[in-house]
């Protein structure tokens, strides 16, 4: 009970941002770019960079092929929900919300009340695999919602995070070490990127017509996205296990609630960025992690169950 408490406590300050979010942009206050071009261009790519450096090379080569994996091969359930059920959703903007996990913004706080700052080390291997495939080929999916395949293929390039990442693996290569000074330099962009990333799904919010909002709509579409990653997170820690077997029972757990984790802000983000389908993905992005306030708790009530049985 007190992991529980100790977890809600330490989220629900960033999910106040998306009232304020949504208050700044009803009455007008702050232009959106004022929020999203620095969390693109700078916060983003900074924060990038320090986590590559941060991680264990041995840890990286396996967590993040399969936080990678998990990412991709989410496009399949997707493009069957688009086929089964025709949800009016842009196949696009589905492929993505089924694709993103909210790691680092969700996932920090998240760890760290279940497992320590242990569990942060573990997350950062995750997120690398995570942010590679949403921040490249996400970004294109949700410009593709927008414009054609090869516009979006261009459009890719402006933003910074694909000279981020590779200036960070250059780096990590030549064993450079972030400085001293960018401990609390990291923590403090880790708040300033959540609590920028809750802001504008709060401001995306301002159009949306709640009382016209098919609940049942979107609750069969997240139900199915959390019962796949679910299946596939499960697919992937089995196949790990028996072929490799490199993993640690904690590095399993949190391994397996990603698959119980929101959609990422970063789609909310590059939306707002591009002009896309804003308001689909800021209501998206909420409603998912509403049920992943619900479900990570007790996943890891469930997963400790495992761990202690020796299942993990």
């Amino acid at each position: 009970m007190d992991v529980l408490k100790s977890l809600y406590f330490n989220l629900f300050p960033y999910l106040c941002f998306i009232p304020a979010g949504y208050i700044l942009s009803r009455h007008k206050l702050v232009p959106k770019a004022y929020i999203n071009k620095p969390l693109l261009f700078v916060l983003l790519p900074v924060l990038v960079i320090d986590k590559v450096l941060e991680a264990r090379a041995a840890n990286i080569a396996i967590l993040a092929v399969m936080s990678f994996s998990l990412s991709a091969l989410m496009l399949l359930p997707a493009v069957w929900v688009k086929h089964k059920l025709k949800p009016s959703l842009n196949i696009n903007i589905l492929k993505s919300s089924y694709a993103y996990f909210n790691v680092a913004f969700f996932g920090i706080p998240v760890v760290t009340a279940l497992f320590g700052e242990e569990g942060i080390t573990i997350l950062i291997c995750i997120y690398i695999g995570s942010a590679l495939y949403g921040n490249i080929f996400g970004f294109i999916q949700v410009a593709k919602s927008r414009f054609t395949t090869r516009k979006a293929v261009s459009e890719v390039f402006k933003v910074p995070f694909i000279y981020a990442i590779s200036l960070a693996l250059i780096l990590k290569v030549f064993n450079v070490h972030s400085p001293a000074i960018m401990g609390p330099v990291s923590r403090a962009l880790s708040v300033l990127v959540s609590v920028a990333g809750m802001t504008i799904i709060g401001m995306s919010l301002t159009h949306i017509k709640f009382r016209a909002v098919s609940w049942n709509y979107y609750a069969r579409i997240l139900g199915f996205r959390v019962l796949a990653a679910i299946a596939v997170a499960a697919l992937l820690l089995f196949l790990e296990y028996r072929l490799i077997n490199g993993l640690n029972p904690e590095e399993r757990q949190v391994m397996a609630l990603v698959s119980l984790f929101p959609i990422a802000v970063n789609l909310a983000v590059f939306a707002s960025f591009l002009k896309s389908r804003e308001e689909e993905a800021a209501l998206l992005i909420l409603l998912s992690t509403g049920l992943s306030l619900v479900l990570v708790p007790l996943g890891a009530v469930l997963l400790q169950g495992f761990y202690e049985n020796g299942m993990l």
